[in-house]
Parts: structure tokens; C-alpha cells; sequence
């Protein structure tokens, strides 16, 4: 697992019982590290990705189903494409969610900017 992660996973560990990762592509470590600490997940993205132990639903962020994110008090988000971030905070708007993005070094996708260890991300707080 990448160190920079460390701290956003505690972070979610601490402030959330029922979450979602939108876009989980190759990279199920923090979905698989969430579940270890007894967090509720899964993930989405718009293709199948067999990841063992976890729930991966089909899903596209542009056009999602409500239905499948019902309960849920975190979206977050690796890396995501900066085209989308705009969709998965009006998702998470709708659901009375927070959402966390991690975005590549040189992005700012907006949120407020939140440190935790080696590990940073924006959040925005809409429970």
C-alpha cells in the first residue's frame, strides 16, 4: 500500500461507519484496508473489477443509481479524473454524504485541504 494513504485511511476509519469508493479501478488497497478496520464499503466503478472480498457494483458516476449508495456517509475518491469530480460531489450533495478526493499532487479539485500523516486530500461535508 502507498504510505500516503496511511493517513487518509485512519481518517476514514475514525469518521465513518458506511462508505463508498467511486472509481476503484487496479487499486483496491484502501477499499481492502477500510474493510480490515470494520468500515462498511464498496466500491463502483463503470467496469467490473474482480477485487476478492469486496462488494464492486457497476456503476457511472456522470449517471448514478441513487439506490445504490442509500445509507452510505462517505464517498471517496483516488485519483479520480478531475472531469468527475464535479458529478461525485453532487452525488455525494444528494445522499447527505461527505466526500473525500484524493487527487494526483498537482490538482486542486476544491474542498476544504485536510492533512493527516503523509497523507492529502480535500473534503467536503454535506452530513
Amino acid at each position: 500500500m502507498r504510505n500516503s494513504c496511511r493517513g487518509l485511511i485512519d481518517y476514514i476509519a475514525f469518521h465513518y461507519r458506511c462508505v463508498a469508493e467511486a472509481g476503484i479501478g487496479h487499486f483496491p488497497d484502501v477499499a481492502l484496508a477500510l474493510a480490515k478496520r470494520g468500515i462498511r464499503i464498496f466500491a463502483s466503478d463503470i467496469r467490473s473489477f474482480p477485487h476478492n472480498g469486496l462488494k464492486i457494483i457497476v456503476d457511472d458516476i456522470t449517471a448514478p443509481d441513487l439506490r445504490v449508495y442509500k445509507g452510505i456517509d462517505l464517498l471517496y475518491s483516488l485519483w479520480p479524473p478531475p472531469e468527475l469530480v464535479p458529478y461525485m460531489n453532487r452525488l455525494a450533495r444528494q445522499l447527505s454524504a461527505d466526500l473525500i478526493v484524493k487527487p494526483l499532487a498537482s490538482e486542486y479539485p476544491g474542498g476544504q485541504l485536510v492533512r493527516r500523516k503523509s497523507s492529502t486530500f480535500f473534503l467536503w461535508e454535506f452530513s
